[in-house]
């Protein structure tokens, strides 16, 4: 994991994002795929009891959906993110910790 999500994750007061498949994560995104072949997107605080219409996205959800997802976490929260570029590309995580620096230093 690079210095930016570590940023992020610190920015967004969580404990950490990772990569690494774990079912005790505080938050989930990912892709399934269905049984008849489709892929999905999910974004999820269990994945035994998904909320259908809450968590499971026919369309990838977009960076600040994602964002305010992980802002509703504890502090302490494990958010894990099968593809970190692919749900929270770097360059838009920049993008918003450049802007989280700006809006802090104008209040």
């Amino acid at each position: 994991m690079t210095k930016t999500y570590t940023q992020l994750a610190k920015a967004l007061n969580i404990a950490e994002f990772t990569e690494d498949y774990t079912p005790n994560a505080d938050l989930q995104i990912s892709e399934y795929t269905t049984a008849d072949g489709y892929e999905v997107h999910v974004m999820t605080n269990d994945h035994i009891h998904m909320q259908w219409d809450m968590d499971v996205f026919y369309y990838q959800p977009n960076f600040d959906d994602i964002i305010q997802r992980i802002k509703d976490l504890d502090s302490d929260a494990l958010v894990y993110v099968s593809d970190l570029e692919q749900y929270l590309p770097e360059y838009e995580v920049e993008n918003y910790l450049e802007e989280e620096l700006q809006t802090k230093h104008e209040a």
